[in-house]
């Protein structure tokens, strides 16, 4: 499944920061907009994983009975 995002550069301190608008929390720094991006691929691994888990951590447990 492709998903499109729109990634966002700004220029930090001397750094580009790359993020992506629909994915907060995925955030990453570099000295070129070439390096951000390829941080910013890990950065959007690392979110949606841990969403994956959050997701998992607050599923429904099944009915117990009483």
């Amino acid at each position: 499944m492709e998903i499109e995002m729109h990634i966002i550069y700004e220029k930090v301190d001397g750094l580009i920061q790359a993020s992506v608008a629909e994915l907060p929390g995925a955030i990453s720094l570099g000295a070129s907009v070439e390096e951000a991006r390829r941080n910013l691929n890990d950065a959007i691994e690392m979110v949606m994983e841990a969403n994956r888990l959050l997701a998992e951590d607050v599923a429904v447990p099944p009915a117990s009975i009483i």
